[in-house]
């Protein structure tokens, strides 16, 4: 008994971005790509989690990713709107086709901004997931090129 104990007492707390990280299904091997303004705990978790590489970003990167350099991009916590506008195109241009998208929004943005921030730029199965560390909004870049 007190075994479990000493376990339990020597595990970290979970983050605000590992209780968010739950509620994302990675794909094997994933390729990740943070953008955001405080990015490594967000990372970290991702590599916890098995994540076979990762990068970051700050929405502020004039260089931005390659494209098609991940299969899943995190946004983590916009401050605004506006940022998360910004880093929504930025992981667009980083997804493969079929990669996913996940803006943590613990700062409570309004959700039907980030839902048309996703559409205008060709995300599709969007959905929202609020849970007690904030909510997620997640979509997926379509598999066939979305026609002008």
């Amino acid at each position: 008994m007190s075994q479990t104990l000493a376990s339990r007492a020597s595990e970290p707390p979970q983050s605000a971005a590992d209780a968010l990280l739950d509620e994302i299904d990675l794909p094997p091997n994933a390729q990740a790509l943070v953008i955001g303004q405080h990015t490594l705990e967000t990372l970290c978790g991702l590599i916890r989690r098995g994540c076979a590489g990762g990068s970051e970003r700050r929405p502020d990167d004039q260089a931005g990713p390659r494209p098609d350099c991940a299969n899943i991009a995190v946004l983590s916590d916009p401050v605004s709107v506006t940022e998360a506008a910004v880093s929504v195109a930025m992981a667009r241009r980083a997804l493969a086709a079929g990669g996913q998208i996940a803006i943590y929004d613990t700062r409570g943005l309004h959700h039907g901004a980030l839902v048309a921030l996703l559409h205008a730029q060709g995300f599709w199965r969007i959905l929202i997931r609020h849970t007690p560390a904030g909510s997620l909004v997640l979509g997926e870049v379509s598999e066939r090129p979305v026609r002008a």
